[in-house]
């Protein structure tokens, strides 16, 4: 029979080890969770030896990231208002901004996103430093669905607090883009600025807040 103090010892042994396989387990239910969301490539979070989602590219822990409202560095958008047109960013003049800047080109009155929500959108991208569109689902017939917290952490922040029905310019730096690394090389280098335009069709879930739950067709 076991003696008072082993049954101690060994009752303490079996709830050490309930709260280490628990987050465990948890953690691989959220990978199984997240394995059937597929995200366009040059969105998706890029992974670093011993750097988290949450980490600085430098594997230090991120700090929030200030946004900017727009100014009148941003590049010239056309069909900037018509959403029924794809819109197309010029390249940057100067220097790039070093933190997110964000332009709201026309302004959604639907369900509010956060940096949480999974959302329906249509977009492009371009480059800074030469306009040249790297990704875009504009000329595919189809949008795309995405949880923001899955993607680069300029584009998840750019799209916080952006309401459906509206388009959104975002400039995104390296730092929030795909910081030392660079994205897709030769194309998408370490230092390059990021330009999207985003329109915000639908918040699925509830990950968004504010009136009806609004969707804009494309």
């Amino acid at each position: 029979m076991m003696s008072a103090p082993r049954r101690a010892r060994a009752a303490l042994t079996a709830l050490t080890a309930l709260r280490v396989v628990a987050p465990l387990t948890r953690a691989a239910s959220r990978r199984r969770l997240l394995a059937g969301v597929v995200l366009p490539a040059v969105l998706v979070v890029p992974v670093l030896a011993g750097c988290s989602a949450s980490d600085a590219p430098d594997g230090t822990g991120a700090a929030p990231a200030p946004t900017v409202t727009a100014g009148p560095r941003l590049p010239a958008v056309q069909n900037a208002t018509d959403l029924t047109r794809k819109p197309l960013s010029a390249a940057g003049s100067g220097t790039p901004p070093t933190t997110l800047v964000t332009d709201d080109l026309v302004t959604g009155h639907g369900t509010r996103a956060s940096a949480a929500s999974t959302v329906v959108v249509q977009y492009s991208g371009v480059l800074w430093r030469n306009g040249k569109e790297f990704d875009t689902t504009w000329g595919s017939g189809q949008t795309a669905t995405f949880p923001l917290d899955s993607t680069i952490a300029g584009f998840g922040r750019g799209i916080d607090g952006m309401r459906v029905g509206g388009r959104r310019q975002i400039v995104i730096p390296p730092d929030l883009g795909y910081g030392p690394a660079g994205g897709q090389p030769p194309t998408i280098l370490a230092d390059d600025t990021l330009v999207f335009v985003v329109d915000l069709l639908a918040v699925q879930g509830g990950g968004g807040a504010g009136a009806g739950g609004a969707t804009v067709q494309p």
